[in-house]
């Protein structure tokens, strides 16, 4: 019982961890973007912070996918 709560609590806490650093990046990601204008940072930041863990990581697809190269 106590080694399923200790992996349970250290798994969570990496996961945790995780997604503060996915946010973090997405939103640094967004604001230092230049070719998305004020409205749609302030959407794009809306939709991260309601959305958790498929916020950032649709924003990451979308951004990489429409990068000119």
């Amino acid at each position: 019982m106590y080694i399923t709560s200790a992996i349970s609590g250290t798994l969570g806490m990496i996961f945790f961890i995780l997604w503060v650093l996915l946010v973090i990046f997405t939103l640094v990601s967004i604001l230092r973007n230049s070719n998305v204008n004020r409205d749609n940072k302030l959407l794009w930041i809306v939709i991260i912070l309601v959305v958790p863990i498929i916020g950032p990581l649709v924003y990451l697809f979308w951004h990489s996918a429409r990068k000119p190269e």
